[in-house]
């Protein structure tokens, strides 16, 4: 059995960095080391309650946040940092009854072996760091990897908190627990930071400790899923048998994923991944690699089924291991889309006409009586003046409409059209339209799945709002990205990039202009032909971009 130790980041590390991450306050300990200017533990035994009220304004913390703080404060000395209890932070932070119920537990095995050191494509981009970006030449697989965690964390953290629980390990002949599973995903971003290349490579040695962490999580009944995410350049030349690897795994019934650095994948790793229900991808650039660990299929296992439960557990047939097929390898950059079993239930309904005999026909679907007056009210104003560019297609259900958007002219989307769902809400317009793009898009504020970050969709919905306000606004996105709202980072840097350098480089707009006349290339006259409709049925066929 491989050698490994637990690294115990809050008792060894006395320092006031070491002691904020350790703490789940990762994200702030640059601002707040700054405004204290603390170096030690014992500098923080200096604040009083004043003080820590001043810091967590001034750095600009949350609410949840700001009570972990104080927590933290009140634990460490007797200064009188009570977590509050106001109404409003009652709000905001679950008591123990009210946690949210973790969906999944992930344990990261990362390869730091010394063929790690090894170039990796892509050059003169930055590496994301948190909110920090360091310039570099060029990457090493290594430091590659790490720029792709970096974002692998964040999509998670998206999904919402401590739904995911996060523990890390990295090997080569020798496999060390870095970060034991834990909601606290602020601590992920300084310990993957602090990895080195060396060694050799004990891939199915990190594989049973892996599995003996999540095995504290595993019950016969358990709903929570339970993975290992392996990472890896190469061979298996050192420690425990794939054989061994592989019954640990099945012991807890856990998924195995593997992602593949290079041209020589193990194959016994890929029989593994295939007896344990998992998947097998192959990255070859950066781009590919933040592509694939952004993607939700990737992100989550829940989201991989399309939204359903977990499996009940069932012991996995024993088996020897040379007689399993080897699981094929995905590209990167050619993740499929997850299914959303909802939306594409919704998706069966037919699209009928603008007209007063198509609105007729509509039913209320699940809609209460107030929503569909709303929506329907919505439907009739478009109706009457829809705007250019955005055509908006009701069906039978009024809770789900087709929308198609035409590419804003100057934009690197010119002379495409895209396909959106729109799902309305059973309590709209209190609660915002679920809107996605069916197209697929290169754009850095929408996923591989269609998920679009807007905040008008999320937090600033407001129900003087309308779905129509919501697509000028997904519009206005396609011309305007946001780069620091992200949910793909790489196009992200991409878009940054060509903002820097005043449209010197080009490689956003060549991707999307591509990716456009790829996927989007089907006219609205087109979509209409394919619903079984002719542009009389919809006046805003004639509107131009």
């Amino acid at each position: 059995m491989a050698e490994w130790e637990v690294v115990n980041d809050a008792a060894e590390d006395q320092s006031a960095a070491g002691w904020l991450n350790a703490k789940g306050l990762g994200k702030y300990v640059e601002k707040v080391i700054e405004l204290t200017d603390a170096e030690s533990l014992e500098d923080f035994k200096l604040l009083d309650a004043a003080m820590v009220e001043q810091i967590i304004e001034s750095v600009g913390m949350k609410l949840v946040t700001a009570q972990k703080f104080r927590q933290a404060l009140h634990e460490l000395s007797s200064i009188a940092v009570e977590p509050r209890e106001s109404p409003e932070a009652d709000q905001e932070v679950l008591s123990p009854a009210e946690e949210v119920p973790v969906q999944e537990v992930i344990a990261i095995c990362i390869d730091r072996s010394g063929s790690m050191g090894t170039p990796f494509k892509e050059v003169t981009l930055n590496v994301v760091k948190g909110e920090c970006r360091d310039s570099v030449a060029e990457r090493t697989r290594m430091e590659a990897v790490k720029a792709m965690f970096y974002a692998f964390r964040d999509r998670i953290e998206s999904m919402g908190p401590g739904r995911c629980h996060l523990g890390l390990f990295q090997f080569d002949d020798k496999v060390e627990l870095l970060l034991d599973a834990t909601p606290c995903l602020d601590k992920f971003e300084s310990i993957v930071d602090d990895m080195k290349k060396r060694g050799q490579t004990a891939i199915y040695s990190s594989i049973i400790e892996a599995t003996q962490m999540l095995n504290r999580y595993f019950e016969a009944d358990t709903r929570i899923d339970l993975r290992v995410l392996v990472l890896t350049d190469g061979q298996n030349n050192s420690g425990a048998s794939p054989q061994a690897a592989l019954e640990a795994v099945n012991s807890i019934g856990a998924v195995v994923d593997a992602i593949i650095v290079g041209n020589n994948p193990d194959g016994d790793l890929r029989r593994i991944v295939s007896a344990a229900e998992g998947e097998c991808y192959q990255v070859s650039n950066l781009g590919e690699g933040f592509e694939l660990l952004e993607s939700e299929a990737v992100v989550s296992l829940k989201a991989r089924r399309g939204g359903a439960e977990k499996p009940e557990f069932k012991q996995r047939e024993a088996v020897d291991l040379r007689n399993i097929s080897q699981a094929s390898i995905t590209q990167g950059s050619a993740v499929p889309r997850v299914q959303d079993v909802a939306r594409d239930q919704h998706a069966k309904s037919k699209v009928v006409a603008m007209d007063s005999a198509g609105l007729g026909a509509i039913s209320d679907g699940s809609l209460g009586s107030g929503a569909a007056r709303r929506a329907m009210a919505e439907l009739r104003q478009v109706a009457e003046a829809a705007a250019a560019g955005i055509h908006i297609l009701p069906t039978e259900s009024l809770n789900f409409w087709r929308v198609l958007i035409e590419g804003p002219f100057g934009s690197p989307y010119e002379g495409g059209v895209f396909a959106l769902d729109v799902v309305i809400p059973d309590d709209y317009p209190f609660s915002a339209p679920k809107i996605h793009f069916r197209t697929p898009i290169y754009h850095c504020n929408v996923n591989t799945n269609g998920a679009i970050c807007l905040d008008i969709l999320k937090e600033s919905w407001s129900p003087s709002l309308s779905i129509q306000k919501c697509l000028l606004s997904i519009r206005a996105l396609m011309v305007d990205p946001n780069p620091d709202d992200a949910l793909r980072q790489w196009i992200a840097e991409l878009t940054l990039a060509h903002v820097r350098s005043g449209g010197a480089d080009t490689r956003y707009y060549d991707n999307a202009r591509e990716s456009t006349r790829e996927h989007a290339s089907l006219s609205v006259e087109g979509w209409l032909a394919k619903w079984g409709l002719g542009a009389s049925d919809h006046p805003s066929a004639a509107c131009a971009a």
